[in-house]
């Protein structure tokens, strides 16, 4: 529980708190811990285009020394505030300090559909009273639509088959300079970052997202997948029970959200009595709403407990009978401040430990690796759901650089600012017709260097001062490539165009000599609050005498405040300590700084400057606070009434697919086919779990056509070679490899005695025997394993060993029982 992935720094109070005051005949809230209260559930139990049935029960408490008899009315409102459908139940007989459920059916005419292109929300209103008074009125969100999860078809919503594409995102949502605690404007920023670029998916790791999340993912129409409590492994006793009570807690606190559409079980598998124990949580707090449930990384044995399965780094499919859904690929990391190898300053290098990173990108490479990663995985793939980029904001969650102070796999860097990578997703993605030109127009004379756009076109022109260089070579559906491009002074453009006719073009022009600097402030809609929390951002530009970005400035800047403010500053991707100072670099021509609220409403003055260019200054009013009703005035999470076009729904789609759900999903144990392995995961860099049948001279490795393995003992006939990345000898993740047997088998690992043997190995029994690869002698190791029986080989991480000193090996399997029996085995199980 205290690995850094789940956040002990992150202490104090991060989040709203809310004080409530009700009547003694009231709704509870939906906070079972402590309270053991349930609150509102409503769920949708028919779906037609004519008419919606809505379920619901409503927890009423009796805080009174007498027995009371309210009644309870429901209603649906629409996003107008009109409402739109009406019941009411009975007089619930309810003795004095006990609590009873009441239920009743909304039926809503021509139903407004929630999903990613229209997401509409309702809100169920509960109103109790005695006689003609009123106690009580509760609200929660709600949203009406049918979706499923097909092993063969992928993701379906109202009809409507849909390719889910989006981030991971960490709850605690950190940002440099403020930490977590962030005003709910800066949550609704990121997540509509995400929305811009054509997301419509988040999965939240490893632990739930926050409640302001979950509001605005519904709002924007992002897919959610919810995870519980986790810590990245199975437990046992008072962390158990910790863990089962907070994922009834979340399921119970956000049951009513349209945009959940998954409960998570785990970052990664359970023993199969656990994951029962999870489903049935799932089943007794949300048995109606039809949610999938999962893990990363489920075992055949846990089978019958999931209905999704949510498969990691794009390695393939774990359980081949069930839906797939990816729950991160591409955790690449490059920093927003390097953009290539022909770019000052850094010219690609990230530093003097850059050899000791395990991700050797700089941004241009980072934003093709992305198109790549998503067309080669998924987008290629008309039978899996799609799946989240693992993560969409850089911050201090597990990074595998030496030279950056956050994990930078983010599309935007810690304080939001995109890569370039952001907007090649957001091309590839996005319904708007676009065209992204990938990095800038500034680079020193006589540079020849390649140079790519993506669009969702069939074609795509470059110019460079109005000559064209004809069309790019496409690949990857999306990615187009000019190889030998000669940097000109003044303007490049890229022209896009499907079925002959132009959709999307764009213009990058050379910036001259800084002149200037430029800050823009950005605040909440309504304005920055003097509330003591609320956050105004700062971007601080070097310009040309044309007003254009700088795109290779990376030098300091030195900042004044005045006024009513907490400044919080920025960060350097680069340098340690760099937080909370009135000083920071920009990176790649621009930088984001932020300012806390004080109580004291006024005028703030920023002043930046740097030597030799022009001195910038801005002016912003903190408003004062208001409260009215004695509730404090807050950014609204909710969607306005402008929604986009309503689209076309299947009609007999519809309650097809409410039906399909209520019954219960295949539990189909393992594919019938030849595989050795029934599941595989490899959380390395490079592809990796493929099965080849072995035999001398073939390639040891995944990412080096050299290096062949020359020689194939007798007690290796008959096996298959798993190939991994030979630079992941490097590797220091927690979960390199996992998977269980599909028949009962044996596992050899050929290891170079050079490197000190790891933990995990002294669990395998030395063969005797070895392997040679490339004039070097590795040894080998075995290990049994009966059919469904699972295995993990760890990364570095785990065994606390060294980077650079627990991986270098080569995995090999030989399937016992085969057509061609292995005479060699017998005398090898005596070693």
């Amino acid at each position: 529980w205290h690995h850094p992935n789940w956040h002990p720094p992150h202490g104090g109070i991060y989040r709203n708190v809310s004080l409530h005051i009700t009547d003694p005949v009231h709704v509870t809230l939906p906070l079972y811990a402590h309270l053991q209260t349930e609150g509102v559930y409503a769920w949708t139990e028919s779906l037609a285009p004519a008419q919606a049935v809505v379920g619901v029960t409503a927890e009423i408490q009796n805080d009174t020394s007498a027995t009371a008899s309210p009644t309870v009315e429901f209603a649906l409102v629409d996003n107008t505030g009109k409402v739109v459908a009406t019941a009411a139940a009975a007089p619930a007989t309810i003795a004095a300090g006990k609590k009873s459920k009441v239920a009743a059916q909304l039926k809503v005419a021509d139903p407004q559909l929630w999903q990613p292109d229209y997401p509409y929300c309702y809100t169920v209103r509960v109103t109790v009273k005695t006689g003609d008074t009123g106690r009580d009125v509760a609200e929660t969100p709600f949203g009406i639509r049918a979706f499923r999860f097909d092993a063969t078809t992928g993701f379906w919503i109202n009809g409507q088959r849909l390719k889910l594409h989006g981030w991971g995102h960490k709850p605690t949502a950190e940002w440099a300079g403020l930490g977590t605690a962030l005003p709910d404007w800066l949550h609704d920023y990121t997540l509509r970052l995400m929305r811009e670029a054509g997301g419509n998916f988040i999965r939240w790791g490893h632990s739930a997202g926050p409640a302001v999340g979950v509001e605005v993912a519904d709002k924007y129409g992002l897919v959610t997948l919810m995870p519980g409590l986790d810590g990245e492994r199975d437990c046992a006793g008072k962390p158990w029970q910790t863990r089962t009570a907070a994922f009834r807690d979340l399921i119970i606190y956000f049951r009513n959200h349209p945009s959940i559409c998954i409960w998570e079980g785990g970052n990664y598998n359970v023993r199969p009595a656990h994951a029962a124990e999870l489903r049935r949580i799932v089943d007794e707090w949300d048995p109606h709403a039809q949610r999938y449930f999962g893990f990363r990384m489920s075992t055949p044995a846990m089978l019958p407990h999931v209905t999704l399965d949510v498969t990691t780094i794009g390695r393939g499919r774990g359980l081949p009978t069930l839906p797939a859904l990816e729950g991160e690929y591409d955790r690449t990391e490059v920093p927003r401040r390097v953009w290539d190898a022909f770019s000052p300053p850094d010219f690609g290098n990230l530093g003097k430990l850059s050899a000791k990173n395990t991700y050797q990108l700089a941004g241009e490479g980072f934003a093709t690796n992305a198109i790549f990663e998503w067309w080669s995985k998924f987008g290629s793939d008309p039978t899996h759901c799609g799946g989240a980029n693992w993560i969409f904001s850089d911050g201090t969650h597990g990074s595998r650089q030496y030279t950056d102070v956050a994990r930078a796999s983010g599309e935007v860097d810690g304080v939001r600012l995109p890569k370039e990578a952001y907007f090649a997703l957001q091309a590839a993605w996005d319904s708007a017709p676009r065209v992204h030109l990938i990095g800038h127009w500034n680079y020193p004379a006589g540079t020849v260097k390649p140079m790519f756009a993506v669009t969702r076109a069939d074609q795509v022109e470059l110019f460079v001062n109005g000559r064209s260089l004809g069309l790019g070579e496409r690949s990857l559906d999306t990615l187009f490539t000019w190889t030998n491009v000669a940097f000109a002074p003044g303007e490049i453009k890229v022209v896009a165009s499907r079925n002959g006719k132009v959709i999307a073009e764009q213009t990058k022009q050379t910036a001259g000599a800084p002149v200037a600097l430029r800050l823009t402030a950005m605040t909440a809609p309504g304005g920055w609050r003097a509330d003591g929390s609320d956050v105004a951002l700062v971007d601080v530009e070097v310009v040309d005498a044309q007003g254009r970005r700088c795109p290779t400035d990376q030098a300091r800047v030195d900042f004044e405040v005045t006024g009513p403010a907490i400044w919080r500053g920025g960060y350097n991707s680069g340098k340690e300590a760099s937080i909370n100072h009135f000083y920071f670099d920009t990176e790649c021509g621009i930088n984001r700084a932020s300012l806390r609220s004080t109580l004291q409403a006024g005028e703030v003055g920023v002043t930046a400057r740097r030597e030799g260019l022009a001195p910038a200054t801005l002016r912003l009013k903190s408003l004062p606070f208001a409260v009215a009703g004695g509730v404090a005035e807050t950014f609204s999470t909710r969607f306005p009434a402008d929604l986009p076009a309503r689209p076309a729904v299947d009609a007999a789609a519809l309650p097809a697919m409410i039906a399909a759900r209520a019954a219960s999903p295949a539990t189909n144990r393992v594919a019938a086919d030849n595989r050795v392995f029934a599941t595989f995961a490899y959380t390395g860099e490079g592809a990796g779990g493929a099965e080849d049948k072995l035999a001398a001279n073939i390639l040891a490795y995944t990412d080096d056509a050299t290096i062949y393995l020359e020689t194939v003992p007798k007690s290796l006939r008959g096996a298959v070679i798993i190939r991994t990345a030979n630079k992941d000898r490097d590797y220091w993740a927690n979960d390199y490899i996992v998977g269980t047997a599909a028949r009962d088998l044996e596992l050899f690992v050929a290891h170079d005695p050079a490197a000190p043997l790891p933990g995990w190995l002294r669990e395998f029994r030395p063969t005797g025997d070895g392997v040679q690869v490339k004039g070097r002698s590795l040894k080998l190791f075995a290990q049994p394993l009966k059919a469904g029986a699972s295995f993990r080989i760890s990364g570095n991480v785990d065994q606390g060993d060294p980077v650079g000193t627990a991986l270098n090996f080569i995995l090999f399997a030989w399937p016992s029982g085969g057509a061609t029996g292995n005479k060699d085995l017998p005398a090898l199980k005596n070693h």
